[in-house]
């Protein structure tokens, strides 16, 4: 089996498996849980979504979820693997530890007053039940045996079976920039580009093209590694800032002239151009980079990003979504460049 990448359709999110098969069984990892509908859809919420397939699928086959990493609190990262924990049951001995940087870790790590607003409450639909009397998060997972990471932070390296996993963000200071009340998910994405530059040509952007950094402290609170298991390794962004990023694999020893060489990429915020810089681009040697969405909000992925791979690097740019290929390259652009773009296989046999 080697390792399998599975990026699930999770909208405008992100939700990822990567399972590895070794001589002592097999261990799954699961990065983010998408959107609400990435576990559950439609009226009342009775038809399956990615998600939940997936952890039906492993529970079919007596497996379990070793490590979930809930990259930051976005509702496009997290809210799905919430409503599965909402679900009584679904979740219990399915997921053996998790990481999640939540408020009352943050605090507690900063010596700070407890920000109740911040804890995360799992409703309850029973109709003896109002969702002021739901469960938080935090209380679940001590009931379910799921084991919690302390805070998760740049320079950290942990074992989960034979994963290796190199932290790379956040920083120390980032995660500071977090002890407030954290806004509504309406709120949050701001430096997203809500209209397409998809009327520019690449050569258009190629000629005029100016890094601005992602300024958002939710994004820069993402938790983002380097993922290795059999000479394999892999890179997981979530939506993390792009200098953070930069600065950590520098520390690693890498460089322009001694390239971080990796199998997959997921690109840092659906593709949005204040998270992907040349610079970060030209340390690395991938043959795909991977852009998790569904193109219906936020005018990702910027066709900036795009023109950026395409420019500092020779790998394939990957989509778990076929529809947003179609409107990303003029159509002079597209005999010289469509081969570049792909739509993801549903398993990346690595």
């Amino acid at each position: 089996m080697g390792v399998v990448v599975r990026v699930l359709e999770a909208n405008h999110g992100d939700c990822i498996l990567v399972s590895h098969e070794g001589a002592s069984g097999i261990v799954n990892i699961l990065i983010d849980g998408g959107t609400s509908t990435t576990f559950k859809y439609g009226p009342r919420q009775r038809y399956d979504g990615a998600l939940c397939k997936v952890l039906d699928e492993l529970k079919n086959k007596g497996q379990h979820i070793d490590l979930a990493v809930l990259t930051h609190i976005d509702d496009d990262h997290i809210h799905g693997l919430i409503k599965a924990f909402e679900t009584p049951d679904y979740l219990s001995g399915l997921v053996k530890s998790i990481w999640f940087n939540s408020s009352r870790l943050i605090t507690q790590c900063f010596k700070e007053s407890e920000i109740p607003e911040n804890n995360i409450i799992l409703t309850d639909d029973s109709p003896q039940t109002s969702v002021r009397q739901g469960k938080e998060l935090e209380a679940l997972l001590d009931e379910i045996g799921c084991e919690r990471a302390p805070l998760i932070e740049a320079g950290q390296v942990h074992k989960v079976g034979q994963f290796e996993l190199t932290v790379l963000s956040p920083s120390k200071n980032q995660l500071e920039r977090l002890l407030h009340k954290w806004p509504s998910d309406d709120e949050t994405g701001a430096t997203a580009a809500h209209d397409n530059d998809y009327q520019l040509s690449l050569k258009e952007i190629w000629e005029a093209d100016e890094f601005e950094s992602d300024s958002s402290p939710y994004n820069g609170s993402s938790i983002a590694f380097i993922l290795e298991v059999d000479n394999r390794r892999m890179l997981f962004l979530g939506d993390a800032h792009d200098q953070v990023v930069v600065n950590s694999i520098k520390e690693l020893g890498f460089s322009e002239a001694n390239k971080l060489q990796l199998d997959l990429v997921k690109v840092s915020h659906h593709g949005s151009q204040y998270n992907t810089s040349s610079e970060f681009l030209s340390l690395l040697q991938s043959s795909r980079y991977v852009i998790s969405t569904n193109g219906l909000r936020h005018g990702l992925p910027n066709k900036r990003t795009i023109a950026r791979i395409i420019n500092k690097t020779d790998g394939q740019i990957c989509f778990n979504y076929s529809d947003v290929i179609q409107s990303l390259l003029l159509e002079h652009e597209v005999e010289g460049y469509a081969s570049r773009l792909e739509t993801l296989e549903e398993e990346i046999r690595l």
